[in-house]
């Protein structure tokens, strides 16, 4: 029901689309109108169902008290230091692949990053081998880099080891 000469969507116009990519909520699209170019979110009318509840949901096992009654559990907190001078782990080929291409889509997608991050997996999955292959060359150089750096670090620790304990061993 397109109109001869009209540049502007009228509702019930016919439009030429591509799905760019799948979200829970719904899809990410471009529409080609006459000589425009529109992007955007079609979100689903329907939620999908997540799962079905069960028929004894809400009666305890015979014996225990309601959940209202029982007491908290309290999480034991693990704190970890981590030493600031040991070199930072390697990354993958697809490490190296999203910052690049969430740099790109970000201007495209504003408001609305949490679906790039969804739309990357999948992209970095239909990726050809010799379009992988670039990445996958920058994750075996940073192997590398993280072994000879991790040698270093450890080298200078045992280092430093053995000169507090034989320090230790002369006070006393």
């Amino acid at each position: 029901m397109e109109l001869a000469g009209t540049d502007e969507p009228q509702i019930g116009s016919v439009v030429d689309g591509v799905i760019d990519g799948e979200f829970e909520g719904g899809y990410l699209v471009t529409m080609k109108f006459v000589s425009q170019v529109l992007k955007g979110v079609l979100y689903l009318s329907v939620k999908r169902p997540r799962c079905q509840p069960q028929e004894t949901m809400g009666t305890p096992p015979s014996g225990m008290p309601p959940a209202s009654q029982r007491p908290a559990k309290k999480k034991a907190r693990v704190t970890t230091v981590v030493d600031p001078q040991k070199p930072k782990c390697y990354k993958s080929g697809y490490n190296f692949f999203f910052p690049e291409l969430y740099a790109r889509l970000k201007p495209e997608y504003h408001g609305v990053e949490i679906i790039i991050t969804m739309m990357i997996g999948p992209m970095w999955g239909n990726l050809y081998e010799s379009e992988k292959q670039v990445y996958q060359d920058k994750g075996v150089k940073d192997v590398e880099r993280y072994r000879t750096e991790m040698l270093e670090y450890k080298s200078a620790h045992e280092a430093g080891a053995s000169a507090s304990a034989a320090a230790a061993t002369v006070t006393q």
